[in-house]
């Protein structure tokens, strides 16, 4: 899988409109609630999960994108690439969160595991 292919799945995963919750968005007035995204599972067997919304460290926080950061959260094995973006100096690699990770950093990161799993 190229970083391009990466990239474009990555944009599907985190289109807005399909993860759209419209139950919620009623109650919520002027918000848009979005289901999060499935934990992204590579290749090799590496998983992590990427989100974006207003409710996440992404940029634009907002929920409709297109995103040039995203929120990436409890990663199954540290990624030194993250480590600037931790949540936390002294928190687990794997159990914490990274906030406005850009975008090219998370395709680099899925493309060093394999790409996505099939």
């Amino acid at each position: 899988m190229t970083p391009d292919e990466i990239k474009t799945e990555l944009d599907r995963r985190l289109e807005s409109e399909p993860r759209l919750d419209h139950r919620v968005n009623a109650v919520i007035e002027g918000g848009r609630y979005l289901k999060h995204v499935p934990p992204a599972q590579c290749a090799d067997g590496f998983r992590m999960s990427v989100q974006a919304s207003e409710g996440h460290y992404c940029s634009p926080r907002d929920s409709i994108g297109p995103w040039r950061a995203v929120e990436i959260g409890y990663p199954s094995a540290k990624v030194d690439a993250f480590m600037p973006y931790i949540d936390g100096a002294d928190s687990d690699p794997t159990d914490t969160v990274y906030g406005y990770v850009p975008i090219d950093v998370v395709v680099a990161a899925i493309a060093d595991h394999g790409g996505f799993a099939a």
